[in-house]
C-alpha cells in the first residue's frame, strides 16, 4: 500500500467516524429535547439534534460519492447516553454527565483530527470544504449549548 492510499484510508476512517457519530448524537439529543421542560434548552437541543442528523446524511452521501459505504462503528456508550438523556434526571445532571464524559476522552480530539484533515492536501478539496463547514457548524452548536448550559448551571447553583 502506498503512502497516498494509507492517507486516503485515514481520512475515510475519519468520515466513517463522523457519520454514525452524528446520527447517534441526533438521536440522544432529540431524546433529551423531548424530555426537558426548559423551553430555551428544548429549542437549542432540537436545533442541534436536527443539525447532527443532517450531518449524518451529508457525510454518508460524501462517503458514497467517494466510492465507499459508511461503516457503522459500535458505540458501547450509546445506549447509556440515550437512557440518561431520555430519563427524568434533572437537566443540570444531564449537563454534568455529558461534561464528565467529555473530560474522560483521551488522545487527539475529533476537532483536532478534522483540522488536520482540512490542512492535508491529500484530502480532496470538496471533502476539505465539507470538513471546514462541518467544523464551523459544530463550533456554533457547541457555543449555543454552552450558553444555555451556563444558565442552567447558574440557576442550579442558586438552588444549592
Amino acid at each position: 500500500m502506498t503512502t497516498a492510499q494509507q492517507e486516503r484510508l485515514n481520512y475515510l476512517e475519519l468520515l466513517n467516524e463522523i457519520a454514525p457519530g452524528e446520527r447517534r448524537a441526533g438521536v440522544f439529543l432529540k431524546g433529551w429535547a423531548d424530555k426537558t421542560q426548559d423551553p430555551e434548552l428544548k429549542a437549542v437541543l432540537t436545533l442541534v439534534a436536527r443539525r447532527e442528523t443532517s450531518h449524518y446524511h451529508i457525510f454518508k452521501r460524501r462517503i458514497e460519492e467517494l466510492g465507499y459505504t459508511v461503516e457503522e462503528q459500535e458505540d458501547p456508550s450509546f445506549h447509556e447516553r440515550l437512557l440518561v438523556n431520555c430519563s427524568d434526571m434533572p437537566d443540570v445532571e444531564k449537563i454534568r454527565y455529558g461534561q464528565a464524559r467529555q473530560q474522560q476522552r483521551q488522545g487527539p480530539s475529533r476537532a483536532d483530527r478534522i483540522h488536520a484533515a482540512i490542512a492535508d492536501e491529500i484530502v480532496d478539496p470538496l471533502t476539505r470544504s465539507l470538513l471546514t463547514w462541518f467544523s464551523d457548524v459544530e463550533a456554533d452548536s457547541g457555543a449555543l449549548l454552552r450558553q444555555v448550559y451556563a444558565r442552567i448551571e447558574a440557576e442550579a447553583s442558586k438552588e444549592e
